[in-house]
């Protein structure tokens, strides 16, 4: 339980706010909460299938905190270095949410 309740307040903190402003913060506490309850019902099998099914359960969210970056991302940029910036911040928040249903389950690769 302890160990839990240390990893949703690392996620927390280690969890960029986003340049849109204090909207993004309630969407990624969201996907957060989110992440949290679609892994205690995911897969215990391996970390591709708990994964595959915690994202297609928090579907909205992600959506949501994916739009929310990217727009910020996209700021201000040109076409094609905003098309970087737009695939860069999807890598993270990908990479963020693996890492969070990796800590949530207790999975690795």
């Amino acid at each position: 339980m302890i160990r839990s309740l240390a990893c949703i307040a690392a996620f927390c903190i280690a969890m960029p706010a986003s340049a849109a402003g204090e909207a993004a913060e309630p969407a990624a506490a969201r996907l957060n909460g989110c992440l949290l309850a679609g892994s205690s019902g995911a897969p215990r099998t391996n970390l591709r299938e708990a994964v595959i099914s915690v994202r297609s359960f928090c579907a909205p969210q992600i959506k949501r905190v994916r739009t929310q970056r990217v727009e910020a991302a996209t700021k201000g940029l040109s076409e094609e270095a905003g098309k970087a910036a737009e695939d860069q911040a999807i890598r993270a928040l990908n990479d963020e949410i693996a890492l969070a249903i990796a800590n949530f389950t207790g999975l690795t690769l």
